[in-house]
């Protein structure tokens, strides 16, 4: 399924680190240029007490001003405050941010003739996609197959039901096309008019507009996939409630979301890629989203961890930048160093994955 990450073009600004003051100070410091803030509390646990942890600005996409992430004394969440105020969240989405562009290629069966029937039988026997299943399939395909699954797993939904798919946030609808091709019937909300207008190639069944005043039948959906949009949102567990009423009986809602629990972040902090700041208004550990989940009326029923290596190198040339080291940044930048350095982390990071400390969780949820 598509990637939407909202990381790129990242070229790190400079940030002072935050006093330990009065929060009502804090708001002072950190408010944006032109964009009205609030002082909102803790959506887990409705606690304003916070301490502040790490003040940056927006190293993507320049949007005037810093940003702090604070950490609830109540419950130890981590989120933004203040943060950008409701009404005008929009402005922290430039025309160039990754979701307003055009979808890159989906293309769910690539590859040699032998790859795709692999492909096609781990679909079948793994995530139970039985109109692909092909009895005559051999042995050595079976194996290349089995050698698929976790790839292929990661990139498309199990099938449910009558193969009814949802994508909330559908940005302009790299998903809908790669979920198309392997047989669902689509459907996405889009809050952006000219990304949804873009997903539109892919079908008509596009809601405009916040997800939460989309006027979906409960029970319509077998599969709802968020990827990455929990962390845009003010209330996490309304989105989530609402999407799990959606769901069909025996359905799935797919959420993925940036790790604050994660090895980049523990190593990098303020520099972490994951930040986003300051579209992320949240900061979700496992741990942290497991609670939200129960929250709103669901149950975790597994949890993946998944690591890549440009989310490492785009953290460690923030981090680079912001210790002065900008001509060491740079280089880490430059193809060659890049690629050597992306061969090292491919060979290390099936051991982040396993330590459960990945850059990003996606977690599969059902109703209570």
């Amino acid at each position: 399924m598509q990637r939407r990450g909202c990381r790129g073009h990242l070229r790190a600004l400079g940030a002072a680190a935050p006093g330990r003051g009065a929060l009502a100070d804090l708001q002072e410091v950190v408010t944006p240029v032109g964009l009205p803030t609030v002082d909102a509390p803790c959506f887990l646990c409705g606690s304003r007490e916070a301490d502040p942890l790490w003040t940056t600005p927006d190293r993507a996409f320049a949007v005037p001003g810093l940003y702090t992430v604070a950490r609830c004394r109540r419950c130890r969440f981590l989120y933004q405050k203040p943060r950008v105020d409701d009404a005008h969240l929009a402005a922290c989405y430039p025309d160039r941010y990754p979701r307003h562009q055009e979808p890159s290629p989906r293309i769910p069966f690539k590859g040699s003739p032998g790859r795709i029937r692999a492909a096609r039988w781990a679909l079948a026997s793994a995530l139970g996609y039985s109109h692909f299943r092909d009895p005559s399939v051999g042995l050595l395909t079976r194996l290349r197959a089995w050698a698929l699954r976790r790839r292929i797993s990661w990139d498309c939904p199990p099938w449910r039901g009558g193969g009814r798919y949802l994508d909330v946030g559908c940005g302009s609808g790299g998903a809908l096309g790669a979920a198309k091709a392997l047989g669902w019937q689509v459907t996405g909300v889009e809050v952006d008019d000219a990304a949804a207008a873009k997903a539109k190639r892919f079908t008509d069944e596009i809601h405009v507009g916040d997800a939460l005043t989309a006027p979906f039948a409960p029970g319509r959906f077998d599969v709802v996939t968020a990827f990455h949009v929990l962390e845009h949102v003010p209330d996490p567990v309304a989105m989530i409630r609402r999407m799990l009423e959606w769901l069909a009986p025996g359905g799935l809602l797919i959420v993925e979301v940036p790790n604050a629990g994660g090895l980049g972040a523990a190593i990098f902090g303020k520099a972490w890629s994951g930040l986003e700041l300051p579209r992320h208004l949240s900061h979700f550990s496992p741990e942290s989203l497991e609670r939200a989940v129960e929250q709103g009326g669901g149950r975790m029923v597994w949890c993946w961890h998944g690591a890549k290596p440009r989310y490492y190198l785009w953290s460690l040339a923030a981090w680079l930048r912001d210790h002065g080291r900008t001509r060491l940044a740079s280089d880490t930048e430059r193809r060659l160093v890049y690629g050597l350095l992306k061969i090292f982390l491919e060979v290390t990071l099936p051991l982040v994955r396993l330590a459960r400390r990945g850059e990003v969780i996606r977690v599969g949820i059902a109703s209570r």
